[in-house]
């Protein structure tokens, strides 16, 4: 007697999931599946799918924009899209300060040593730049990008350094009752920064493209200098401010216009730099640097620390050289490390 043998089960395998590290775009609810597929290879378009929607601000009256989502995935593009845009950013605005200098400097030459020649492409090349700034979405996709990366899920602000070193330099401050210290921040990204310590700083905001309506526009070469001493301030802020001039002459004047805005003997500069711009220039290092601050009044170096990806300096004024300007040792261009995979960044001071 034959026995029947049992139909066999059909099994179906579930499919295991393709995750973004296999180079596959993965999509969330947050992140459409056709601007998940274009945002591969447009940084732009990811940071700009990211950011409206789903996006919290940090108060009822600030259009701070921080990203909450949960997905893991995606917030690391979100962090290599937003690194890209600034990067690129940083490169087109020095390429447009270079262009600029060289038309500058052609105007004061004149008969056969004027070159029209490189005027004429010089222009041509503004053109082309500022149209690749405005197709990355402007100053203010910039300012966005960088909003971003300050946000808690990729480290927070810079500003936490600076808060021990200031209790440090102000120990005798009566935080509950006595006046509140006033810092000013140039180049502000959040006016909350210092929202914490609110009881005894007093924070005045500053940048050239806010992006919160209690931030000041302001560009800080142009703002009017202290007239009454009572009017100075006790810190200055210049958080990743100086890199991003694409010019080494400015980036010194914004250095040398800062000390019009401390206080004397005990107003502290706080000066933050991608750590390349020391570690690895051919034009600038640690020495350089402080050698610069000290000839424009700036002679105790407070505190400095090498981060992984930042340089954190707090300077003190001890006193504005006399004669101004004048009075200052002038720092051009040099080459200090004349090695390869180097970059050119530098400051001057004239």
């Amino acid at each position: 007697m034959a026995i029947a043998k049992k139909p066999k089960r059909s099994v179906t395998r579930r499919k295991r999931p393709v995750t973004a590290d296999a180079g596959v775009t993965v999509s969330s609810p947050t992140m459409p599946p056709t601007i998940a597929s274009s945002s591969a290879a447009d940084p732009v378009a990811l940071l700009l799918a990211l950011t409206p929607s789903g996006a919290d601000t940090t108060s009822k009256t600030s259009s701070l924009l921080t990203i909450t989502s949960s997905k893991t995935v995606a917030r690391k593009k979100s962090s290599l899209a937003t690194a890209q845009l600034i990067r690129r950013y940083h490169t087109l605005n020095k390429e447009l300060s270079q262009c600029l200098a060289r038309i500058e400097k052609s105007k004061e030459k004149t008969g056969p040593a004027r070159n029209a020649t490189n005027g004429v492409s010089d222009l041509a090349r503004i053109a082309e730049i500022r149209k690749e700034m405005d197709d990355l979405g402007g100053l203010d996709m910039y300012q966005k990008a960088s909003t971003l990366g300050q946000s808690k899920q990729r480290g927070g602000d810079s500003s936490k350094w600076l808060i021990p070193v200031i209790e440090k330099c102000y120990d005798k401050l009566d935080k509950k009752a006595g006046p509140p210290l006033k810092l000013l921040d140039i180049g502000a990204l959040s006016p909350h920064n210092y929202q914490k310590y609110s009881s005894w700083i007093k924070t005045t905001p500053i940048d050239l493209n806010p992006q919160d309506p209690l931030i000041t526009k302001m560009d800080f070469l142009e703002m009017p200098v202290p007239s009454k001493p009572a009017d100075l301030f006790n810190v200055v802020c210049l958080s990743l401010v100086v890199n991003f001039v694409g010019d080494p002459a400015q980036r010194g004047q914004i250095l040398r216009h800062s000390t019009q805005f401390l206080v004397p003997g005990t107003g502290l500069l706080y000066l933050v730099l991608p750590l390349p711009c020391i570690q690895n220039s051919r034009y600038m290092d640690h020495e350089l640097l402080v050698d610069m601050m000290d000839s424009i009044g700036y002679s105790t170096v407070v505190d400095h620390h090498f981060a992984k990806k930042l340089a954190y300096y707090v300077f003190k004024l001890d006193a504005r050289p006399s004669g101004g300007k004048k009075g200052t040792k002038p720092f051009p261009k040099k080459m200090r490390h004349d090695k390869p995979n180097r970059n050119n960044f530098c400051i001057v001071l004239t």
